[in-house]
């Protein structure tokens, strides 16, 4: 086989009900010119049964067999032996349309890009989960032109819009191996921190306003899982990358960092108010002891000192004040 554009990495752990759709959307791109690098990360369910079919069957599937060790070394793996150009990330569970992989390279080849993002819609086959509530839509916010990534991560953070979901990017794996770039080991939401970086280190990025890809949500997945101290060590860790992260670029994407730490640690101290004392103190010790405390939305500060605030907001306040409306 030729040496492919695109590299397309796939980490699974127990989806076999999911495989065929997901991964059926990648092997039927109109971009045939890819290779599939696909990691069973020790499920145990029917999953690598199925994905050995895979790659009987199409001889663009690469499949690696290992234990349980969490996304992040699946995905490190598989970045470590890919071949192509261009690197995608896709889950297990998700769907990709046919025409995403081709309009993004010919984007990215036509204006010489490091990275092409676009939007995604979310849906859900469980009913008491609401896919609306995660939005991934920058159409109307965001022109097609051509951005230093520093610059698109800023505009995106001061509209809430940044999002580093890697199903949304295609980007040129040099951008990753030039500048050292890793999936941290044993921690969730390390995504989060490799393609902050990812924009903080690209130079040219582009933008497509179409909904090339259809999240699923479902429960016990790390969208819909319960915040927890897991979380909140993952995203210390994040934190901690991040400033470190300062040390290698100019002074502009310095900014851009202090204004993405400052959303990760204020929505840490938010969620975390509803989480028992001994962990609202752990957070707290933690912003006080990196000097982040004016660092902190007001209203996450007071919600990770106060948590009986949420209560009263939503039991009194707010049916209060539905009540003087009506009067």
């Amino acid at each position: 086989m030729s040496t492919p554009a695109i590299s397309v990495i796939i980490p699974v752990y127990n989806t076999d009900i999911y495989l065929n759709e997901a991964v059926g959307s990648i092997l039927n791109q109109t971009f045939k010119n890819i290779e599939l690098i696909i990691v069973n990360d020790g499920s145990t369910d029917n999953s690598l049964k199925i994905l050995r079919e895979f790659e009987r069957s199409d001889p663009r599937v690469i499949l690696i067999d290992q234990p349980n060790s969490g996304s992040s070394i699946a995905r490190e793996r598989a970045l470590g032996i890919s071949k192509g150009e261009f690197l995608f990330f896709m889950d297990s569970d998700d769907i990709l349309e046919p025409q995403a992989l081709e309009s993004c390279y010919k984007r990215a080849v036509k204006d010489s890009l490091d990275m092409v993002f676009f939007d995604a819609v979310s849906f859900s086959d469980d009913t008491n989960l609401n896919a609306q509530s995660f939005h991934y839509n920058r159409k109307g916010v965001v022109g097609e032109g051509i951005y230093n990534g520093a610059e698109i991560m800023n505009i995106l953070l001061s509209k809430d819009l940044f999002r580093v979901a890697p199903w949304m990017h295609l980007f040129r794996k040099e951008i990753a191996t030039e500048n050292g770039l890793h999936f941290y080991p044993r921690i969730i939401h390390e995504d989060e921190l490799f393609f902050s970086q990812l924009y903080l280190f690209a130079k040219r990025v582009g933008y497509i306003p179409e909904d090339f890809f259809r999240r699923r949500l479902r429960a016990n997945s790390t969208m819909t899982t319960k915040f927890s101290l897991k979380n909140i060590n993952s995203y210390f860790t994040i934190v901690k990358e991040l400033e470190k992260t300062k040390e290698r670029t100019v002074s502009y994407s310095a900014q851009v960092i202090d204004k993405l730490v400052f959303n990760i640690l204020s929505g840490v101290a938010y969620q975390a108010g509803q989480l028992p004392f001994k962990t609202r103190f752990f957070v707290l010790k933690f912003i006080l002891k990196n000097g982040y405390i004016g660092e902190i939305k007001t209203k996450s500060l007071f919600v990770l000192l106060f948590p009986i605030s949420i209560y009263l907001k939503s039991t009194i306040i707010k049916p209060a004040l539905k009540f003087l409306k009506k009067l």
